[in-house]
């Protein structure tokens, strides 16, 4: 095989980085050897465990913060009620329908109904006033309402017109850890907040 020149970085087989008059199978043996250095270095085991106890630190601080499944259905449970009467109550100003919302305080149920222009109630032909409010586990503690005061207990219906809701309604949300959200609709304008813990008042 033909002896070549070829030209390479400095090296310990070259001058200036010419190489000269050196056989071909030896520049690629050189080559493949510095490869295969480089593919070996790697992270050191004081490096690995520096990392290991950093993130091992992330994770304490971080997971405690991290709300349980409860926790997050009643948030979810809370907003997507307010979510609801708000569409509810613009749904009844467009379509110029009438509307009752059935809840049983101390259990999960709440419903809505359409009320027809005989007064017969019906299941809403939209669907996502079909749907439920809330997630399974969470427990409507109470309603207050001014003209009945706290509900807790039974039945109630509230209806919602043209107008919206008659009264300021306050609904207490309750999780079997014994959490709360409470969610509070405002009389004829649409208004519905969503606030953590138990509140009688708007915080």
């Amino acid at each position: 095989m033909a002896k070549t020149a070829l030209w390479v970085r400095p090296g310990p087989y070259s001058c200036d980085g010419l190489v000269m008059n050196l056989h071909p199978a030896l520049v690629l043996k050189t080559i493949n050897q510095d490869r295969k250095k480089q593919c070996q270095a790697g992270f050191t085991l004081i490096e690995v465990v520096v990392v290991m106890v950093i993130i091992s630190m992330v994770m304490l601080i971080v997971i405690p913060r991290l709300p349980t499944s409860e926790q997050e259905n009643l948030k979810i449970s809370a907003r997507t009620l307010a979510s609801t009467l708000r569409y509810l109550q613009e749904r009844a100003a467009t379509s110029r329908k009438l509307y009752s919302i059935a809840l049983a305080p101390g259990n999960e149920s709440i419903k809505i109904h359409e009320i027809g222009t005989d007064g017969s109630v019906k299941e809403p032909s939209d669907p996502v006033l079909q749907k439920s409010a809330i997630k399974e586990g969470i427990i409507v503690a109470d309603v207050r309402v001014p003209r009945l005061g706290k509900v807790g207990d039974g039945q109630l219906r509230l209806d919602v017109g043209v107008t919206g809701l008659r009264d300021f309604v306050t609904i207490h949300l309750r999780s079997a850890t014994g959490q709360f959200w409470t969610v509070m609709a405002f009389p004829s304008g649409g208004k519905v907040k969503a606030y953590e813990g138990y509140h009688e008042v708007p915080p």
